[in-house]
């Protein structure tokens, strides 16, 4: 195909002056002729009408022959009509056609009477008065004067177009032979082996410059393709080679991927051995601890008990941490979505914490939004555990001021919650440059926190790994010496039974012993440490429980088999036969439907969940190191127990919650017995006026007081209250409670 630039170009540089030409020509020639048809127009229309006067003046003619002279007027085209009107104006004859009206005799006698015209639309009414006094009015007309012209000027156009037709086709052969050499030049270009020095000189005698350009371009271009074909033949070897290196890396990887998940498995058995390792002394430490602080001790022994008692209980929560940690890191923390009444749970949490002020000048405030939802559905553990270690930090940090706990509904949509938890202090503060790493594993404010204040670092990163899991937030602001800010934020659903659920109303009480003397409950307990074995031993003896031992799961089978137990506690892990194979052989050995609940006693760091030993045989775990109170709820809950009324006030317990300390927990019990006339008279009225809603409010507030006092018959009392239905009143609960709150004024005042 030929350049269209070129010889369209061309064709339009030559045919236009030509057109311009010829139109110009048909013009000026059709002009000529119009002027000829219209001196012819005017020289026929005065003959005519001299012609017709000089008859009608010389002549007397009739109407017929009048009518038949007026005629042969009209053989002219141009003529339409010829009239004759009387001198007053009033019409003789006429021939012709004419839409014209006839000019009015005021108008013909203000004309010349020798000759006069009056223009109309396309032509003139031309008047002549006779001698006689008639007059002559002739109308002629130039529309077949424009109709000639324009039909004279169409037929120049139309052969001025035709001729420019024959030019354009003769133009255009001529310029596609004369241009063919190029064509056929650039054509070959496409394929140069294929151009011949016949080609190139045709070529260039019509367009020297052009054809050079092109031969430099293409060879330009034929040498920027070899250099992008040797430099892709490069590339493409380089590629190669990386995918080789990638592959390679890949399978490294993939065996450093296997080794990592090896690795991680040794982690995970180690912590779980580990674990094991030091949860089983430390249950021993810590059992025969609280055993020694209930027997009879001078005030030194007794302060080396409650030593060992704190270093031991503080070694369980960093092992607590460690194996949370671990827990977190290999995925396989699962959180509860249970019913949670946040505000309680921060009362309960900042009640719990209290006793760690000391003799701190500090003050902790709760502020609840009332618009927050009283129930709403999560974990408390977790939930507990993120607020306790944010409260504990900041009474850690604090020397005086104040500590303000905060829980806030920032907004709410389709059944869920966005809820926010800031705990503000008055303390040392952080550097801000450091707030970022401060929820990094093991990392501190600085590097002598640990030395000033203890900790191991973990508390805060735990925190931030539990928000993430939630698919929460956690940030903090702080200035050094002003005090410190962190903010939780988290979405939660509403709980949707807690406005129609029946909570069970249930008193917390302590298992005494079986007055059943001539049946009393056999316990096995199977565990290799001789250490746990007499700590449980010393525990379930007091309780006045039938115990035997076994040192390993086959021995704890032949004695199974043997006799018929209540209760078997089976440690897991232990030489000759683990706990989970023991068990699995017990069951398979139990006959005639009898079942005799087995429970693990377990120091796994990653142990699975209730559902796993469950498959296996297992009734219920406890994990190590054990608590009385632990022990004593599955006794409770897998045997015959009769339950015995809680103590008014718990001395070794009350000294326990105030962190070992003996003059802190008389102090608590102290304020606690100077409000109680107060809180009691609030009861009293609550139950005379049967107010549900202000009897409900004061039995909070008091349970928050006596949480961690050491006061467990009214704390239980007060828990089984709130743990009935809204706006449901029990009056020997209401009673019993009262009865429970003078009990304790009485055994605090006997205390003074």
């Amino acid at each position: 195909m030929y350049p269209w630039t070129l010889h369209h170009r061309l064709l339009f540089a030559f045919l236009l002056p030509v057109a311009a030409l010829l139109l110009s020509l048909s013009w000026a020639i059709s002009s000529h002729y119009q002027d000829d048809l219209l001196a012819r127009y005017q020289h026929s229309k005065d003959i005519t009408l001299h012609s017709t006067a000089e008859v009608l003046n010389r002549s007397i003619l009739s109407s017929s022959e009048l009518e038949a002279f007026l005629k042969l007027g009209l053989r002219d085209d141009s003529i339409r009509q010829i009239s004759v009107l009387s001198p007053a104006g009033r019409l003789i004859k006429q021939v012709g056609q004419s839409q014209v009206r006839l000019p009015m005799i005021e108008q013909l006698n203000r004309v010349d009477p020798a000759q006069a015209s009056f223009a109309i639309d396309g032509g003139a009414q031309e008047v002549r008065q006779l001698d006689d006094g008639r007059w002559l009015v002739l109308e002629a007309s130039q529309q077949v004067i424009r109709l000639a012209f324009y039909e004279r000027l169409v037929q120049y156009i139309a052969l001025s177009m035709a001729l420019l037709l024959v030019l354009a086709i003769l133009l255009l052969l001529f310029l596609r032979q004369t241009l063919l050499p190029i064509n056929r030049f650039a054509v070959a270009l496409n394929h140069p082996e294929r151009i011949t020095p016949k080609q190139h000189a045709q070529a260039k005698r019509i367009w020297p410059e052009l054809v050079s350009f092109l031969t430099r371009y293409y060879f330009k271009q034929k040498t920027a393709i070899e250099q992008l074909v040797q430099d892709s033949e490069h590339t493409e070897a380089e590629l190669r080679e990386t995918l080789d290196a990638i592959e390679r890396q890949n399978i490294e990887l993939h065996a450093t991927r296997r080794s990592a998940q090896v690795s991680n498995q040794l982690k995970s058995e180690f912590l779980a051995n580990i674990s094991h390792e030091i949860r089983t002394p430390l249950t021993s430490l810590l059992g025969f601890a609280r055993l020694l602080e209930r027997s009879s001790l001078s005030a030194l022994q007794q302060q080396h008990v409650q030593a060992l008692s704190r270093s031991g209980e503080h070694l369980l929560a960093i092992l607590n941490d460690l194996l949370d940690l671990s827990k977190i890191e290999a995925g396989r923390l699962v959180l509860d979505e249970t019913p949670v009444q946040l505000g309680s749970l921060l009362s309960d949490s900042t009640a719990m914490l209290a006793p760690l002020l000391g003799d701190k000048a500090v003050e902790i405030l709760v502020d609840v939004d009332a618009n927050l939802p009283e129930s709403v559905l999560g974990d408390p553990l977790r939930l507990r555990q993120i607020m306790t270690n944010l409260i504990s930090n900041a009474i850690k940090f604090t020397a005086r001021g104040q500590i303000l706990a905060q829980l806030r509904l920032l907004a709410e949509e389709a059944g869920r919650v966005h809820c926010q938890l800031s705990i503000s202090d008055t303390g040392v503060g952080i550097d801000p440059n450091r707030l970022q790493r401060l929820f990094e594993a093991f990392e501190q404010a600085d590097t002598s926190t640990s030395r000033h204040f203890g900790g191991t670092g973990l508390g805060l990163t735990i925190t931030r790994q539990l928000v993430q899991i939630m698919a929460g937030n956690i940030s903090a602001v702080s200035e050094i010496g002003k005090g410190s800010t962190f903010t939780v934020t988290w979405w939660a659903s509403r709980d949707p039974f807690f406005h129609s659920a029946l909570a069970n109303p249930q008193s917390h009480t302590q298992l005494h012993y079986n007055q059943l003397a001539s049946d009393p409950i056999r316990v096995l307990v199977v565990d290799d440490h001789p250490a746990n074995l007499h700590l449980m031993q010393v525990w379930l003896s007091e309780l006045g429980i039938r115990v035997e031992t076994a040192e390993n799961g086959a021995l704890a089978i032949e004695k199974a088999a043997g006799a018929i137990f209540d209760l078997i506690f089976m440690d897991i892990q232990m030489p000759i036969m683990n706990g989970l194979e023991a068990a699995q052989c017990i069951r398979a050995q139990e006959r005639g439907g009898q079942r005799v609940p087995i429970i693990a006693l377990t120091a796994h760091a990653l142990s699975s969940e209730r559902e796993f030993w469950l498959r296996n045989g297992i009734d219920d775990y406890l994990s190590k190191p054990l608590d009385e109170s632990q022990l004593n709820h599955i006794l409770q809950q897998w045997t015959r127990f009769i339950s015995a009324p809680l103590a008014t006030i718990d001395w070794p317990e009350a000294e326990r919650l105030a962190g070992g300390r003996r003059d802190l927990a008389e102090k608590l019990i102290a304020t606690l017995a100077e409000d109680m006339p107060l809180a009691r008279e609030q009861l009293q009225l609550a139950r005379d006026t049967q107010d549900a809603d202000a009897w409900r409010r004061a039995v909070h507030r008091l349970l928050g007081a006596c949480r961690y006092t050491g006061v467990p018959a009214l704390r239980a009392s007060l828990e089984a209250a709130l743990n009935l239905p809204e706006g449901f009143l029990d009056d020997r609960l209401q009673q019993r409670i009262l009865q429970e709150m003078d009990a304790l004024l009485q055994a605090a005042n006997e205390r003074t």
